[in-house]
């Protein structure tokens, strides 16, 4: 009897899925290579390649090669790199991924369309990495590091270079630009004018820009860890959670959380071919822990995540279960499950129909109700072959350009869900010091689909002798001592500082040992594809990858 796996046309080999031979078409690149959506402002619309349907973008999507990403009015995207690079999007924009590949020495090539608009690339080019963003019938080639934005409206194009250089090149000309030079044109004629101007009068969008710019570098340097491996989403956990020591486990990182939380409980499910079923989790921190490492949870003190070697990429890090009329998983980890052997769970249509997991639709059963599966009872459906809600050709759609006369503007806020407010007023007190955003009432902090907002504390567990939750049930006390078995918060910034990443395959506190140590979860990942990516498990049939 033909497999499931064989009938939807993805055949399984030793358990790995084997990705369409077009993506290896070109000799000695591969093209199996995934971005994060990073921010999401607004109504952002995603679309994948080969297809016509624009769907409803939430944070942490994937984004691969010949995805598009487009904006509406007063919404804002931005797309992360494995490197930490970023294209950021304003409003009535899109940028397609024409390419997103690796050649056989490992150099990224990161090649982008931006078709309307205004946009900002900060780009950090690993060994011989190849950026380059088209726009109208010019190219627009970045010299090494650098910062550049572009806006481009019917009959008018600029460029503004803020650090570095950048080439452009259309109708058989070039020109060099470099810091503070700004260069407007039409993208339309026949004979590109080169009318290059010095400096540059930065507007709101700009500002919005250099404050993430600056926001993501502070969180780095306060990491309480040096970091090892992509760096996509490290920024965010400094902001959202903490890292500490877990005794009998090691070192790990728990989000804010209220008590009860659990991974994998806000976002969606869906599927990619090649890759199978992967999480987008809607928490504002929903990349590294969703994708890398695995999760640990202990009675005493919740849910917490432990990063590994951070050598592949997954689409998620789960073991899956049935039972009657429900599909469920749970995270993987020395112990797993939702305390006992507890399985989130969702109706079957909600997964197979790619529709948002929340408190909604969401149950925890025992383990014991249903069985562990290998392969998914279900071919995927149409809503689970697009990267969000479908969008219909509505107002809510983003529309086409326009023209921003009156200079482009920007979000109020530097976090995602944040209050503008209450950062202004922090970064006033505090200008060289990360913004932290509690939003729930542990170390481990409620997250809904709408996006609520959280409460900034400024050193947050500042003096904590333990925390109460709105019911007044004392929650784990959490201290940066020594405390028998709670446990022991990192430090922060300088006091973290005297000792980077161990170079090794896992990190380790600044000062402190291996991450790895004391953790018996920290295991190879199993058997990749080759690329630097982890196929999931269980597909729409076949089994599961090696994650079981």
């Amino acid at each position: 009897m033909q497999s499931k796996a064989l009938r939807f046309g993805f055949p399984l080999v030793a358990g790995i899925l084997v990705l369409p031979t077009i993506l290896f078409a070109q000799k000695g690149v591969s093209h199996v290579r995934v971005v994060r959506l990073s921010y999401v402002s607004g109504t952002v619309a995603v679309k994948r390649p080969a297809s016509a349907d624009w769907a409803k973008a939430i944070p942490n999507t994937p984004i691969q090669e010949g995805f598009s990403v487009l904006t509406s009015a007063s919404s804002y995207a931005e797309v992360e790199f494995e490197n930490g690079s970023t294209a950021r999007l304003g409003e009535f924009s899109q940028l397609t991924f024409d390419q997103l590949a690796m050649d056989a020495d490992g150099n990224k090539l990161n090649h982008l369309t931006f078709d309307k608009g205004y946009a900002t690339f900060h780009i950090l080019p690993e060994h011989h990495d190849d950026y380059s963003v088209k726009m109208a019938a010019s190219i627009l080639t970045p010299g090494g590091k650098s910062e550049f934005r572009a806006d481009l409206e019917p009959g008018k194009a600029r460029v503004e270079v803020f650090s570095g250089s950048v080439e452009l090149a259309a109708s058989q000309k070039s020109v060099k630009l470099g810091k503070d030079k700004v260069l407007e044109f039409d993208p339309g004629a026949t004979e590109l004018a080169m009318n290059v101007q010095q400096g540059i009068t930065k507007d709101s969008w700009d500002k919005w820009t250099s404050a993430r710019d600056s926001q993501a570098q502070l969180s780095l340097n306060d990491q309480a860890v040096g970091t090892h491996g992509p760096l996509y989403g490290w920024s965010d956990l400094n902001t959202y959670g903490e890292w500490g020591y877990f005794p009998g486990f090691g070192y790990g990182w728990s989000p804010y959380a209220a008590a009860g939380w659990a991974p994998y409980s806000m976002g969606m499910w869906s599927f990619y071919p090649g890759m199978g079923y992967a999480w987008i989790g809607g928490e504002p921190w929903g990349w590294l822990p969703y994708h890398y490492g695995l999760w640990n949870f202990s009675p005493g003190f919740g849910w917490f995540w432990m990063p590994g070697s951070m050598d592949m990429w997954s689409p998620s890090l789960v073991s899956w279960y049935s039972g009657p009329g429900w599909i469920g998983w749970t995270p993987l980890g020395f112990y797993g499950g939702m305390g006992p052997g507890m399985v989130t769970t969702v109706p079957l249509n909600v997964m197979q129909n790619g529709l948002p997991v929340s408190s909604q639709n969401m149950t925890r059963v025992p383990a014991s109700a249903g069985e562990r599966i290998k392969e998914m009872p279900f071919q995927p459906g149409a809503g689970a072959m697009l990267s969000g809600t479908r969008l219909s050709a509505s107002a809510e759609t983003p529309g086409a350009a326009r023209a921003f006369t009156g200079g482009a503007r920007a979000p109020a806020s530097i976090l995602m869900g944040a209050n503008a407010a209450n950062e202004q007023a922090l970064q006033m007190h505090s200008s060289r010091q990360p913004l932290r955003m509690r939003m729930g009432t542990t170390l481990g902090g409620t997250y809904s689909a709408g996006g609520t907002v959280g409460v900034f504390r400024g050193d947050t567990f500042a003096g904590s002798h333990g925390m109460r939750t709105p019911g007044g049930m004392q929650e784990p006390e959490f201290s940066r001592g020594a405390g028998r078995g709670a446990p022991t918060l990192l430090p922060h910034g300088q006091q973290a500082s005297s000792s980077p990443s161990n170079g090794g395959g896992s990190m380790a506190p600044r000062g402190g040992p291996s991450m790895n140590s004391g953790s018996s979860s920290m295991q190879s990942m199993g058997p990749s594809n080759g690329s630097g990516m982890h196929s999931a498990g269980p597909s729409a049939g076949g089994s599961s990858g090696g994650h079981h």
